[in-house]
């Protein structure tokens, strides 16, 4: 007997195999090919960040399923008593499996379910302006198990999925990423509220991040031993522009109101806690 017709079944599980593997990494790259391709022409991470956000949670997944499904048949095909008796373990006791894994990893395990819940539930999606225990930024990517904020000072906050799951947070984008820009300042009693309220309204309608809906509106919303309290507040598209637009009205007015001899004084009041326009 020839060394082929000895070995014959081991090489053509061999083969089998590795056509298992091949079409395992085909089926994937199909996989992640078409969500692309769909993500490209639908421009899902504008238009719909919460779609975006499912599909790579999606592609992730079924990294994790088809190399669990592929190596267990692959361990079946090779016919070698000890990987059966692997395979066997793998897809019969898969729950087992995973209730030890469980065990043993609950902090693993719960940053994946969390990943799942966040990119299903969707309190966060992708590219949206958030603010977690008083860090701001951008939600750059949600992972299995980690989630990647890009702060406005350009830097990354890696936050476990469960850890964010378990936060109250704060989304500036979700339903309406429409904010108001709020400028405060502080007059003498005797100053000419009128005029006041008709350069801040002024500067804010001409601004160009202004929205005119909703309405602007400026009230006197507190008064002491000081003086009065006059804030604006007007819309914008989103919180940064809200940022940039309270800055410059800001600026203008105490500059107009300089020239006009009115004497202010300026309470800042912050937009987000920490938080620049990037």
């Amino acid at each position: 007997m020839g060394f082929w017709d000895a070995n014959e079944k081991t090489f053509i599980n061999a083969g089998v195999s590795v056509l298992v593997l091949v079409a395992a990494y085909l089926i994937f790259r199909g996989l992640k090919h078409g969500i692309d391709r769909f993500s490209r022409k639908r421009n899902l991470a504008k238009e719909d960040p919460g779609a975006e956000t499912r599909f790579r949670m999606i592609e992730r997944l079924s990294v994790v399923v088809l190399f669990f499904v592929a190596v267990g048949l692959v361990f079946w095909i090779m016919d070698i008593s000890a990987l059966k008796r692997v395979a066997v373990g793998m897809f019969a006791s898969a729950g087992f499996v995973g209730i030890a894994l469980g065990f043993a990893a609950q902090t693993t395990m719960a940053n994946l379910v969390s990943g799942i819940i966040i990119a299903f539930a969707q309190p966060v999606r992708l590219g949206d302006n958030v603010e977690v225990d008083g860090d701001y930024g951008a939600v750059e990517s949600i992972g299995l198990f980690y989630t990647n904020i890009r702060t406005w000072d350009n830097r990354r906050l890696v936050l476990p999925n469960k850890l964010l799951s378990d936060r109250a947070i704060r989304n500036y984008t979700l339903v309406d990423p429409r904010m108001p820009a709020l400028v405060l300042l502080r007059v003498d009693y005797g100053s000419d509220v009128e005029t006041v309220r008709s350069l801040l309204l002024e500067e804010a309608k001409a601004h160009p991040l202004f929205l005119g809906d909703p309405e602007p509106s400026v009230q006197v919303i507190a008064s002491d031993e000081m003086g009065v309290s006059i804030r604006l507040m007007a819309w914008a598209r989103n919180q940064a522009d809200a940022w940039t637009l309270a800055v410059e009205v800001r600026e203008r007015v105490l500059s107009k109101l300089a020239d006009m001899a009115i004497p202010v004084g300026v309470r800042w009041t912050r937009i987000v806690p920490e938080a620049k326009s990037s």
